[in-house]
This record gives structure tokens, C-alpha cells and sequence, in this order.
């Protein structure tokens, strides 16, 4: 026996009339002010316990003897669970040492864990005696004594759990008066209210229950307190109060076991409060975390559940009562409002919730049910048809429809029921929107009763057209019959509908064209003739009275069409405004009159008519941009005069006497559906004519106008449409065929010009498309053309976008091979412009840079770009440089360097070039005239100010420091004799040229020449001194004039020799700053001789000490 928490919070039903119970998970019961005698429950299990011992199985009856090996493995079983303590013993023990425990243990805190342990162990002991050993001991009983003594037995064991539950009551209330601020405090006061529920004091359990709650407002128990706290207030009728409770077990944490059923109770608090709407709302609610409790939707049969198939008797069994009972309860909610209307608002203020649309249609369904019980029948209807209205394109709607039905028939209410039938057809027929996202399943369920209420429908109609008399009704009538009949073939075509139709559908078809010609809608009426007569493909099979009336029905299709053609002409040439058909529209006619042409020549091609219609019909193809059809008429003009072959013959075509059969083939086969569009092409080359011209020639005038005709057409056609191989070949033909005529006419001439042209542009597209994938092949379709069509412009075009290819393609030798000739050609021609830059690049692909250089030279004589020839100017000079043809490249940078002084950085590297031309050829003066020009380009930027970069200062000081050695060296080479004056002066000319540029080199301040032009310029000043010492002595001195002169020399000499150290001081002291390099070093090495005393010191070392002082 299955053993339950006897002190839970439990409550019993006394409003079954309203309240179901709700399954398995929470048992929601409704318990009396009083409670119930928990005598009736011992009871209960005492009888279930008497009927599973006096219950036998099937095979209790049917003693078997044991046999030999039964008796072998028997064993005496021995009850080890005897000789263990019952948990019920335990736990008095238990209770015993804690006792004993209170009466000695001095320390208060001590003492107050003993005493809640102690109530919590007889708690524990209590619950257990109750309803745990106490029932099994007297179920184990029964077998041995009567139905009255083990009620007596159970009444006394209840009689004596009732004093230890007193006593249990009193010990909570003691502990809690006596600890009031202690934490186990929560769960000893939900204990206490648990007892005196299970002792029937409600209301000391509802004072418990909100203490607990007031105290703890967070408490473990909340949800399970306040789904207790509204069960008592919805029994004591507060429902408002019980309608709070149940809305705080909502907003619990761990709810999951009464969140349900609270909605649920306060639904039928509200509804008892009479506050229908919200308790609608409530019940709702239920539904949805019903559905949501089910998250994957599986019912019982592990079907999924969804809006289609939806029924909440499919939910799992512990959901189905609860959730009946709420639908009634709903049901029953509206009936006592508006009805439909109140559970339309109902539904539309819900919109919100995730599952209605899974369930709303249940709704309905039960309230046109409950009103139907009760007799409303009118309003069950209203129900039925607020849920079309609603919810029109739902499968639900559909099979409502039929129920509704159902009602109207059973109250003989024809006309509603003819009315809802159409509305039906209209709602979930094929151009429906039902239709449309319908699945098979559900288009299989409303088709047979789209069938028989269509078909029903539009014999009506049909049979009330017949009756009326001739005019504008009648016409109307028909129109009305058509519409009618058009809704049923439509269903009755449908693959599906087969297996439902009670008979064929031909009468119907002939019934339905008949209708439309009827009603003067002819281009319906050509549709149903024509496919009458060309629908059957098989007509060799057919019966001759169906021959008959196919052919009777094609005919009828030609007549049809012309009189569609003529209604139009009457009503333009009347000015008719009511029905107008724009210029467009007649076109359209003219097409379809096209079609209706071509199918009679391909069903009657012996007739003489049908060159003509063949030839016409190639026209108006063509205008029409029909190129399908064009092709077809010109392949039957071709056939029958004998340009071309059979498509697809074989060899024993040419044995017929008769092309006429031939052409009825070719054309059948044009005809066939789903062919490729190249193969629908016109195979010229499948032809036995070998020369068009003469045999152009050999045809009589009027075919040979028609060839001519279809051949132009076929090839422009074939151009149009981006068949430009087969164009080209096509064109030839038409050629051919056009100069068959002995006297070409001034159109004549017109169109042979035009189409050369298009027979160069064909070659010249044809280059395009392979462009991409083929270039090889794109250029020499490009060469081609210029063979084939020399006149023409793509002939120019085509040479010079060849060699653009073969450019793209770096083919560098082919293309200029294509471009040298072009420019020797058409010298004048705008593309021969470019021919120079396109050269050069190739020949410096080539590495042919004089080449390449002489053709950027006649960009720069012939573009009237200055920068461009600017840029052509340098990289021929450059391409010289690179060719080895010095003496160009110094002409050519020559040239940049006079006429190009900006860019400023790249004139002075091109000045920069310039000296070194005349370096290497060894022309100092002209060397030295480009570093003076690279200097004054240098003085001028700087004078305006403007930005002068890094190597433009390097190039300078290049400059500055090449001319400051040319004057160092003439500075060098004068030699200081008498008398000294004059050559004195001239060597000091020459140094303060050299200072000058030395100076400008340190002005210039770059690390790598500063230095040197430092160090250069203490040179200068020790070799004048020097030279002033060695310098030629005046022959007409006597000795002390010389010695005299010897001095002043000194004199002379002296600041000279000290400013070079000076100089090489400031010089040596650059290693100070971190810069050191062979001209810093020499100014070391020089100052050791020049003042050794200071720079000529030997290193003082120190002896090593090798003691401790």
C-alpha cells in the first residue's frame, strides 16, 4: 500500500457538483468548515485492503501438486525484517534518549536543540504511526477477525493518534512562545499548522498559515500555503480573498505543483463572484499551461497534437478531466453573456496567448454544443458561423460549414443551405487562399464536397439560362452558367478528383464552350474550341464522330478568331468608349490569329494557302519578336521549295516525289514540346543545295520572294537573338538568294548593304563571347572580319580590339604585329592616338627599350597633355639609360631637365644625372654646370619658401661639395712665389670659392658631408699656411732681410695654422655628439700633430696593488 504524508495540507471535496478533481500531480479538494472524519479514510483503506485479500487471480483456483524437484529447492525462509526494529520503534527510542537528554544536560542552548529535535522526531513518529504502520498492521489483521473488529481496531488507534496529536500541538505552541525568534521557528509553526489542519481547526490553521506568511513573506512554503489560504477562503464563499491567495501562489517560486489549479480556482472564484469575462480569461490561462505542461504536444496516442487535430481528450490522461471540466465550465460562462459574440471578444482580447490558435476552434465547437442541448438552435448556428467568419481559411471552418449544413437541413432551410453550399466553393475551392496553404490532406477532405456542390451549382444555372428569352438576360445567364461550369472542370481536372467523379466530363466541356459562345464571351469560347479540337493527341484512336467534332471544332477556333478581330475593328471604327481596346490589344488578336494559322498549317499542309499564311506568318512573327514561330513558318517555306532538307531525315527521304509530307514533319516536330532551342534551329547544312545562288536562280519569281523573305527574317532573327555563328552562316545564304534576282531594286540594294554589315557585326560578336573563355579564337575572328568585310567599320573595329586582346593577354610580339600595320593603315584614324603608349608597353614588356623609347617620344610630340608628356619625356630617357645608348638618354634627360623644372625633386635628380653624364665623359666645366644649376634650383625653392625633402638636400650638398673640391683643388695647384702678393691673392680667391661651398654643404647640415666639408675647410687653412711657410723667397734679400722676411712669414702663417685647428677641434668634438667618421678621425690624427701637447699624450697607466693597506 502506497504510504502518503498524512499532516500535508489536504482538503476535501464538497462541491463535486462544480469542481472536478485535477489529477494525479496536487489533489484539489474543497475541504468542509469542520473537516472530515479521518475514520471515514481508515475505513476506506481498511474495505480496499479486505478486497485485494479476498480478490483471486484467475489461477488461484487451480491448485497444482508440487513435484519431486519443488520439494528438493524448497528452504525454510527466514524473516530477517522481524528481527530488526520497526522504524515506528527506532524513533520512540530515539525519543526516549532525548528525553533523558533534556533532563540532564545544564546548558540552556543545549537544551533548546534537544527539545526541537524532540518535537520533531515525535513528529516524524506521530505521521508514522497514523498513516504508515498503523494502517499496515491493520490490513495485515484482517484475514483473521470480522469487518466490525477492524473498524473497532482502527477507531481506537485513531482515538489514541488523536491525544498524541494534542499533545504534539501543544509541545509546537509551547516552543514557539517560548523561542519566538529562533530560525527553525518557519518550519516548526508550518508543522504546527499542518497538524491542526489534519485536526480539523481551520481557523487556527488559516491564523498559523498567515502568521507564517507575515513573518517569512519568502518562505519554502509559500506557494503550498497560499494554494491552502485560497482553498479555505473559496469553502468560507470569500472569494475575493481566495482570488488573492491564488494569484500570490502565481507569483511563487516553485509553484509547479499548484500554479495550474490555482488558475484554475481562481477562475471559478471569479465566475462565482459573477465576473464572467475575467474568469473566461482565467480558464484560458488553464488551457494554455495545460498545453504548455505538454511542450511537444503528445497526446495519448502519441499523436502530435496541432491545430488541424487538436481535442483536448487527446492530452495526457492527467490533464483530460481538468481541462473538460474548464471547457465546461466556459461553456456554460457564456452562455449566461452574448454568446458567440462574447466568446469572439473573448478570443480576439487573448491574441496574446501562444496556444489559442491551437484550441480556439474547440471552444466554439463546445459552446454550439452546449446550446444545441439546451435547445438553442440559433444561436448554435450563430456559434457555428461567427467561427467561419472568424477564422474562415482554417480546415475547422470548413467542417463547421458542413455542421451548419447539417442544421439547416434538418430544419428544411433550403435556401440557407444553397447559399452556404456556393459560399463553400467560393471559400475553399482551387483559387481560394484556403487552397493555397491547404496541405493534401486537408484539399483530399473538401474536394468531394467541392465536386457535388459545384457541379449541383452550375447545372442550376445552366438549366435557368435555357429558359429565358433572347436579350441581355439571357446573355447574362449564360455568363453566370460559365462562370459556374469553369469552378467544376477545374476541380474535376484535378489528378485527385478522379477517383470522385460519377461520370466524364466531355458533356461538360462541350456544355461549358457551348455556354461561353453563348454568353458572346468568344475568347473563352476559342480556348474551349481549340482545346476540343487539338487536345487529344491520339486522334487515330478516337471514335470518327470525335474526329468529326474535333475538326468541326478547329474550324470553329479560325472563325472564332476572326470574329473576336472583327468585334474590335466595329468598336474602334464606332468609337465605342464603353468597352475600348487599345492598339496593344489588337496586336494581341493578331497573334493568337498567328497561332490559330500555323496550327491549320501544320494540320493541312497540302493546302495552297498555307505558303502564304507560312510567309505572312514569318512577318508578323518577327515584328512580334515570336522568333519560335518565325522559325517555324520559314522552316516550312524552306522545306517546301527545297532549300533545305527534313529535320532530322533520314536516307530514304529524298525517294518521296512530295516535299509537302516533309514539311508536315518538320513542322510537327518544331511542334513537339520541351525541345532544346538549338535544336529547333534551321539546319543549312542538312541540305542537298550546294550552290544557293543557282539554285535561287532555277525557283520561279513568287518562291523566289519567299525564300528570300523567311531567309532575311531567319537571319536577322538569329542576330537578334545572340546566334551569331549561326547568323553569319545564315546571312550568307540570304545573300546568296538576294543576288539570285536578276534586277535588284533600290530596297533590294538597302537591304544587301545592311545585311554585309550585320555579317561583319555577327563575326565581331562572335569575338566578344570568346573574348573571356577563348581569346586566341576572339582575335582571329576579329583579323576576320576585315577579309570577309573590308568595308565595313567592324573591319577597323575588329583590328585594334584585337590587338587590345592580345595586349590583355600579353602577347606582346603579336599584338604589335597587329598595331604597326594599323597605324601605318589608318595614320589618322582616332584609335591610332593610342598606338604609341600601346607600343611602348610592349616593347618594354619586351625589353626593346629603344624601341619603347621612341614611341614615348611621339607621345610626347603629339599629346597635348603637359604632365603626360612630362612622364613619357623621363621613361624615354630612362629606357635609353636601360638600352645603353648613353648619348640618347643625355639628350633626352637634357630636354626633361630645360623644360620640366617641377616636380622639383625629379628635376634635381635629373640634374644630379646630368653631371654624371659629363663626369663619366670627362667635360668638368659642363659637370660643374649642372651642380650650379642643381644649387640655384636649390636656392630658389628655398627662397620661396617652399618644401624641399631629404634627398633634394643630399643632392644639394652633392653639388655644393663636388664644386667646393674643384676649387680646393685649383686652390691646390697655386703655388706662392714672388712676389707674393699677387699669388697670394689668387690662391685666396680660389679658397673663399671653396669656403663658399663648404659652407653651403654645412649649411645643408646631412651627417654624411658635414664632416668631410669641416674637416676640408682646416685643410684649407693648414695648407695655406703651409704654402705661406714654403712659399718663394725674394732673390734681392740680404741675410737680415730674409730673417726679417722669414718672420713676417711666421707671422703671416700663424692664424692661418690655428684656425685649422680650430677648425679640427670643432670637428674632433662631433664624437661628443655621437657622430664619428673617417673625416672626425682625421681631424684627430691631424690635431695630434697640430698641437701634440693637447692630442699627442701618452696613457698614464697605474701599477697593479696587490696588498691591502
Amino acid at each position: 500500500m502506497q504510504r502518503t504524508n498524512p499532516l500535508a495540507l489536504q482538503a476535501n471535496n464538497s462541491d463535486t457538483s462544480n469542481v472536478s478533481s485535477l489529477g494525479s500531480n496536487v489533489a484539489l479538494t474543497l475541504p468542509k468548515r469542520f473537516g472530515v472524519s479521518r475514520l471515514v479514510s481508515c475505513l476506506v483503506l481498511i474495505s480496499l485492503a479486505g478486497c485485494q485479500l479476498t480478490d483471486e487471480s484467475p489461477t488461484s483456483s487451480k491448485q497444482q501438486r508440487p513435484t519431486l524437484t519443488d520439494l528438493a529447492n524448497s528452504q525454510p525462509q527466514v524473516n530477517y525484517e522481524k528481527q530488526q526494529l520497526s522504524q515506528a520503534q527506532r524513533k520512540a527510542k530515539l525519543a526516549l534518549i532525548y528525553q533523558q537528554l533534556l533532563t540532564l544536560e545544564p546548558d540552556p542552548e543545549v537544551r533548546t536543540h534537544v527539545e526541537y529535535r524532540l518535537v520533531q522526531i515525535k513528529s516524524e513518529h506521530l505521521e508514522e504511526q497514523m498513516f504508515g504502520e498503523a494502517f499496515d498492521y491493520v490490513a495485515s489483521q484482517q484475514s483473521d477477525m470480522s469487518a466490525q473488529e477492524a473498524e473497532q481496531l482502527a477507531l481506537t488507534q485513531l482515538k489514541h493518534n488523536d491525544q498524541q496529536l494534542d499533545k504534539l500541538i501543544a509541545e509546537y505552541q509551547v516552543l514557539l512562545n517560548r523561542y519566538p525568534d529562533r530560525d527553525e521557528n518557519e518550519h516548526l509553526q508550518y508543522q504546527l499548522a499542518k497538524a491542526l489542519d489534519v485536526q480539523g481547526e481551520i481557523d487556527a490553521s488559516l491564523i498559523e498559515m498567515e502568521s507564517l506568511l507575515t513573518r517569512y513573506p519568502n518562505t519554502q512554503y509559500r506557494a503550498e500555503l497560499n494554494f491552502r489560504r485560497g482553498e479555505i477562503y473559496y469553502n468560507l464563499q470569500d472569494y475575493p480573498a481566495a482570488i488573492q491567495a491564488y494569484q500570490q501562489v502565481e507569483s511563487a517560486n516553485d509553484n509547479d505543483k499548484y500554479l495550474i489549479n490555482s488558475i484554475y480556482m481562481s477562475g471559478w472564484a471569479l465566475f462565482k463572484l459573477n465576473r464572467l469575462p475575467e474568469a473566461d480569461a482565467r480558464f484560458l490561462q488553464v488551457f494554455d499551461n495545460i498545453i504548455a505542461a505538454n511542450e511537444e504536444l503528445i497526446s495519448t496516442d502519441n499523436e502530435q497534437l496541432t491545430q488541424t487535430s487538436f481535442e483536448f481528450n487527446k492530452l495526457a490522461s492527467r490533464y483530460q478531466n481538468l481541462a473538460i471540466d474548464a471547457q465546461r465550465v466556459l461553456s456554460i460562462s457564456l452562455s449566461q453573456q452574448e454568446q458567440s459574440r462574447s466568446l469572439l471578444n473573448l478570443v480576439n482580447q487573448q491574441k496574446s496567448s501562444p496556444y489559442l490558435t491551437i484550441y480556439q476552434h474547440v471552444l466554439f465547437d463546445n459552446l454550439a454544443k452546449f446550446l444545441l442541448k439546451k435547445e438553442l438552435q440559433h444561436d448554435a448556428e450563430l456559434t457555428y458561423q461567427t467561427y467561419i467568419e472568424f477564422d474562415k481559411n482554417n480546415i475547422w471552418a470548413a467542417r463547421y460549414s458542413l455542421a451548419l449544413l447539417d442544421l439547416y437541413q434538418q430544419q428544411g432551410k433550403f435556401a440557407s443551405m444553397h447559399r452556404l453550399k456556393n459560399q463553400y466553393v467560393e471559400q475553399y475551392g482551387l483559387s481560394s487562399q484556403f487552397w493555397t496553404h491547404a496541405n493534401t490532406a486537408q484539399q483530399q477532405e473538401v474536394l468531394p464536397h467541392l465536386l457535388a456542390f459545384s457541379d449541383e451549382h452550375s447545372r442550376r444555372l445552366y438549366a435557368s439560362a435555357q429558359q429565358l428569352p433572347p436579350g441581355q438576360a439571357r446573355i447574362d445567364g449564360f455568363k453566370t452558367a460559365a462562370s459556374a461550369l469553369s469552378v467544376y472542370l477545374q476541380l474535376a481536372k484535378l489528378p485527385q478528383a478522379q477517383s470522385l467523379l460519377t461520370k466524364p466530363i466531355h458533356g461538360d466541356e462541350y456544355l461549358f464552350a457551348d455556354a461561353n459562345y453563348e454568353a458572346q464571351q468568344f475568347k473563352q469560347a476559342l480556348i474551349s474550341y481549340e482545346a476540343i479540337a487539338y487536345a487529344q493527341k491520339d486522334a487515330i484512336a478516337l471514335p470518327a464522330e470525335q474526329l468529326a467534332l474535333q475538326q468541326k471544332a478547329a474550324f470553329a477556333t479560325t472563325l472564332t478568331i476572326r470574329s473576336i478581330l472583327s468585334q474590335h475593328d466595329e468598336s474602334v471604327v464606332k468609337g465605342d468608349e464603353i468597352t475600348p481596346i487599345s492598339q496593344s490589344k489588337r496586336q494581341s488578336i493578331i497573334s493568337e490569329r498567328t497561332r490559330l494559322d500555323k496550327l491549320f498549317i501544320a494540320n493541312h499542309p497540302l493546302d495552297k494557302r498555307a505558303l502564304e499564311l507560312a510567309t505572312d506568318g514569318a512577318q508578323y512573327a518577327f515584328n512580334a519578336k515570336q522568333f519560335d514561330d518565325l522559325i517555324q513558318f520559314s522552316q516550312f517555306v524552306l522545306l517546301r521549295h527545297k532549300v533545305i532538307n527534313q529535320a532530322n531525315s533520314n536516307s530514304n527521304t529524298s525517294n518521296k516525289n512530295d516535299s509537302e509530307e516533309n514539311a508536315h514533319a518538320a513542322l510537327a516536330v518544331n511542334q513537339q514540346a520541351g525541345s532544346e532551342p538549338e535544336s529547333r534551329l534551321i539546319r543549312y547544312d542538312n541540305s542537298q543545295v550546294s550552290n544557293h545562288l543557282r539554285h535561287g536562280q532555277a525557283l520561279s519569281s513568287v518562291a523566289l520572294t519567299q525564300v528570300q523573305v523567311v531567309s532575311q527574317l531567319y537571319a536577322h532573327s538569329l542576330y537578334q537573338l545572340s546566334h551569331y555563328i549561326q547568323a553569319e552562316s545564315a546571312y550568307d545564304i540570304a545573300l546568296n538568294y538576294l543576288n539570285a534576282s536578276t534586277n535588284l531594286k533600290p530596297q533590294q540594294h538597302k537591304a544587301k548593304t545592311e545585311m554585309r554589315n550585320l555579317l561583319a557585326s555577327s563575326i565581331y560578336f562572335q569575338a566578344q563571347a570568346n573574348k573571356a573563355e577563348n581569346p586566341a579564337l576572339a582575335v582571329k575572328d576579329l583579323k576576320r572580319i576585315s577579309t570577309r568585310v573590308p568595308e565595313s567599320q567592324y573591319a577597323i573595329n575588329g583590328q585594334f580590339e584585337a590587338a587590345n586582346i592580345l595586349l590583355s593577354q600579353q602577347k606582346w610580339q603579336q599584338a604589335i604585329e597587329v598595331l604597326v600595320p594599323f597605324q601605318q593603315r589608318y595614320p589618322n584614324h582616332e584609335f591610332s592616338a593610342t598606338i604609341p603608349a600601346k607600343l611602348a608597353q610592349s616593347y618594354e614588356a619586351l625589353e626593346e627599350w629603344e624601341l619603347a623609347a621612341e614611341q614615348l617620344l611621339i607621345i610626347v610630340a603629339n599629346q597635348p597633355s603637359t604632365e603626360l608628356k612630362r612622364e613619357a619625356q623621363y621613361t624615354a630617357a630612362e629606357y635609353y639609360l636601360k638600352a645603353g645608348n648613353t648619348e640618347k638618354a643625355r639628350l633626352t634627360f637634357r630636354t626633361y631637365a630645360r623644360t620640366y623644372p617641377e616636380p622639383f625633386d625629379l628635376a634635381q635628380e635629373v640634374r644630379l644625372k646630368m653631371s654624371g653624364f659629363y663626369q663619366v665623359s670627362n667635360e668638368p666645366n659642363k659637370e660643374y654646370y649642372w651642380y650650379r644649376q642643381i644649387l640655384s634650383a636649390d636656392k630658389k625653392q628655398r627662397h620661396q619658401a617652399l618644401a624641399i625633402g631629404n634627398r633634394e638636400v643630399v643632392i644639394a650638398s652633392i653639388a655644393a661639395i663636388s664644386l667646393a673640391k674643384a676649387h680646393q683643388q685649383t686652390f691646390k695647384t697655386i703655388k706662392l712665389t714672388a712676389p707674393l702678393n699677387k699669388t697670394l691673392k689668387r690662391k685666396q680667391d680660389e679658397m673663399k670659392l671653396a669656403i663658399n661651398y663648404y659652407q653651403q654643404v654645412l649649411d645643408f647640415q646631412q651627417a654624411q658631408y658635414v664632416p668631410q666639408a669641416t674637416y676640408e675647410l682646416a685643410e684649407m687653412y693648414r695648407q695655406l699656411a703651409a704654402d705661406v711657410m714654403d712659399s718663394e723667397r725674394p732673390s734681392d734679400l740680404d741675410e737680415l732681410a730674409l730673417e726679417e722676411y722669414e718672420i713676417l712669414l711666421e707671422e703671416l702663417a700663424y692664424p692661418f695654422e690655428e684656425k685649422a685647428i680650430e677648425i679640427h677641434i670643432s670637428n674632433s668634438q662631433r664624437a661628443w655628439q655621437n657622430i664619428y667618421d673617417q673625416w672626425v678621425g682625421k681631424s684627430f690624427a691631424t690635431l695630434t700633430e697640430l698641437s701634440p701637447a693637447l692630442y699627442n699624450k701618452p696613457e698614464v697607466t697605474h701599477d697593479v696593488i696587490e696588498a691591502i693597506h
